[in-house]
């Protein structure tokens, strides 16, 4: 292996060391252990950009994706840790210990509207179901999800999982919807099915996420081996669902060609992604400065085509002739390089310090099931920014806001409802002087 290779590949573990150690003051500061976003953020980075950019170093394929990932996460926990040092882990309310009292619902019509906001969001999308059909149950599974997109497709990411994690909290707080268990039980599960349905693997995997996330922030606990055998569920599922998308592709040697595929969506598609745009900017194409985000100023800057980065960079990612153009999610390690190349590198200073205010508003804010999920929500979304671009995740955190403050009352909220607790201890007598006033 090349010295540079090894310096890169090296680079990667030693990056996100350092990113973790620079984190953990924020992190212990807040209370929420792995539900930090800056944590969550950096899990995932790990997850869909570190092992393959590790590989692709290692097998001396691609250097730049190892050493830019290192170089943004560093700075990333950087700007979160500045953050912390600067404004303190308060945002004017004292945080809640690590396991909360039970937060409480709405009780007024505002704890109908997540199931109204889901309904209408899937009657925003029924056009669109009603022409292409839901995905696994078409003949075409993949031609199906090609039309899931837009607007539509951003409301349920909000809506069903929202709705979901807020049946979740309800039923195990002695509110089920209804009145009925099975009601929520039933409601969960038809919207598991649902996204499922869909053919779209990242929207079961949001949906399921979203209700983890809520139950950890709301001081509950997963036992470990209930989590690990959920994750290999989670594999599987994932896997079943990518054969069922394209059963043809699997004819032949399923369980090799599953295996590979697999690995490959998770671990080598976001940095191929990112060597490919390093590959192309700046020695094909100059740095676009920003206009990715803003691409109808471009003719004003003497650039008429500014691109889709997504479906720009496909042809150089996916190699294989198809008759579907595809989209391949730079995310905002990508479109960091393609619009500012090594000066990119910034952004993610200002990454980690939004991050850090968001995990102190998170911790000051779990007295009500609303706040809780929408700041689930906010988590998984800022985590998933390893495929999601700014203005698609700006756009999805505007989106959870706007659900919050419709589904929340506007309050600084009641203080959170305990479950009384027998005093072990004998009382006094009632007429005692120490029970006077009780």
């Amino acid at each position: 292996m090349p010295t540079a290779d090894l310096v890169a590949a090296a680079a990667v573990p030693l990056g996100f060391a350092v990113a973790g150690l620079a984190m953990r003051p924020a992190v212990r500061a807040s209370g929420l252990g792995i539900c930090h976003p800056a944590l969550a953020w950096l899990a995932l980075e790990a997850t869909f950009f570190g092992v393959g950019a590790f590989a692709l170093a290692a097998g001396s394929e691609a250097a730049g994706p190892a050493l830019y990932l290192a170089a943004c996460v560093v700075a990333a926990a950087l700007g979160t840790l500045v953050a912390h040092r600067l404004f303190g882990g308060h945002a004017g309310r004292p945080v809640l210990p690590a396991t909360p009292p039970l937060p409480s619902a709405e009780t007024d019509l505002r704890g109908l509207v997540p199931a109204i906001v889901a309904v209408a969001s899937l009657a925003i999308l029924a056009p669109t179901l009603v022409t292409s059909g839901l995905a696994l149950l078409t003949a075409d599974p993949t031609a199906s999800r090609s039309e899931l997109v837009g607007i539509p497709v951003q409301l349920i990411r909000v809506a069903l999982p929202g709705l979901a994690a807020v049946l979740l909290l309800e039923l195990f707080g002695g509110h089920p919807a209804l009145g009925r268990p099975l009601v929520s039980w039933a409601t969960i599960a038809g919207l598991v099915v649902l996204s499922i349905l869909l053919g779209s693997r990242y929207l079961v995997v949001e949906l399921l996420a979203t209700m983890v996330i809520a139950w950890l922030l709301s001081g509950r606990r997963i036992d470990l081996r209930l989590a690990i055998t959920a994750s290999f569920v989670a594999v599987a599922g994932f896997v079943v669902i990518g054969v069922a998308r394209a059963p043809t592709d699997f004819a032949n040697s399923p369980v090799v060609t599953a295996a590979e595929r697999t690995a490959s969506r998770l671990f080598l598609v976001q940095p191929r992604t990112l060597a490919a745009l390093q590959e192309t900017i700046p020695a094909e194409q100059p740095y676009f400065l920003g206009l990715t985000w803003a691409r109808r100023l471009g003719p004003l800057f003497g650039r008429s085509d500014i691109p889709n980065l997504g479906y720009w960079i496909y042809p150089r990612v996916v190699t294989d002739q198809q008759t579907t153009a595809g989209y391949a999610a730079p995310g905002l390690l990508g479109e960091a390089w393609a619009n500012f190349g090594p000066a990119g590198i910034g952004l993610f200073v200002l990454l980690g310090g939004a991050m850090e205010r968001l995990g102190v508003l998170v911790a000051a804010r779990r007295r009500r099931i609303i706040d809780i999920v929408a700041a689930a929500l906010a988590i998984l979304f800022v985590a998933r920014m390893h495929a999601l671009g700014l203005l698609g995740a700006g756009l999805l955190l505007g989106l959870v806001l706007l659900w919050r403050l419709l589904a929340g009352s506007w309050g600084p909220g009641r203080e959170p409802r305990q479950e009384p607790r027998p005093d072990p201890r004998p009382g006094p007598p009632e007429d005692s002087p120490s029970s006077i006033g009780a």
